[in-house]
């Protein structure tokens, strides 16, 4: 299992899609300005690391999407992990539930991560997360949910691609 060099955990990536202005949500959590193309840079990223963990929100936002675009997430052959503190909570088949983001870790130590704030916050505060992939696309929205508190951390640009003319993908590494 790869471990972080410094705090010997295991090495997290987080990825979110991000409006221009730092938004992974309007303010009701709606995802209404994120175009469906960024869902498959998504499926690539699940595919390259065999899991996803994603809190329970998460997973009741995905269920809501069209058919046609939830299938081949659904079909993909990789673990899907739900942090959620229901123990009353069960997902369909094809999904794990976890009571604890440890429980999650433990699970998937080099998973990538696509959740809400409190997931992302929890994880980055207790140094499980390494880097992160931010998708962001030129659209502001104003107000909504950021991703995560940048408290208690720095990131420190990896490298920047441009995906096509709608997409930035940005990659940082954690300390």
């Amino acid at each position: 299992m790869l471990k972080h060099k410094s705090t010997k955990t295991p090495m997290l990536t987080l990825y979110n899609v991000i409006s221009s202005d730092g938004f992974i949500a309007r303010e009701d959590g709606s995802e209404d300005f994120i175009p469906d193309d960024t869902w498959l840079y998504f499926l690539n990223l699940c595919e390259k690391y065999g899991a996803v963990i994603m809190g329970r929100k998460t997973y009741e936002t995905i269920q809501k999407y069209d058919k046609k675009l939830l299938a081949p997430f659904e079909y993909l052959p990789i673990q899907k992990i739900i942090v959620t503190g229901n123990t009353k909570f069960h997902p369909k088949e094809g999904y794990i539930a976890v009571h604890s983001p440890e429980d999650a870790v433990l699970r998937s130590p080099n998973a990538l991560v696509s959740s809400g704030p409190t997931l992302n916050n929890y994880l980055l505060k207790n140094h499980f997360v390494v880097s992160i992939i931010l998708n962001e696309i030129p659209v502001a929205i104003q107000k909504g949910l950021r991703p995560f508190d940048q408290k208690d951390f720095n990131l420190t640009p990896a490298e920047v691609s441009l995906k096509d003319n709608r997409e930035n993908i940005k990659e940082y590494i954690v300390s």
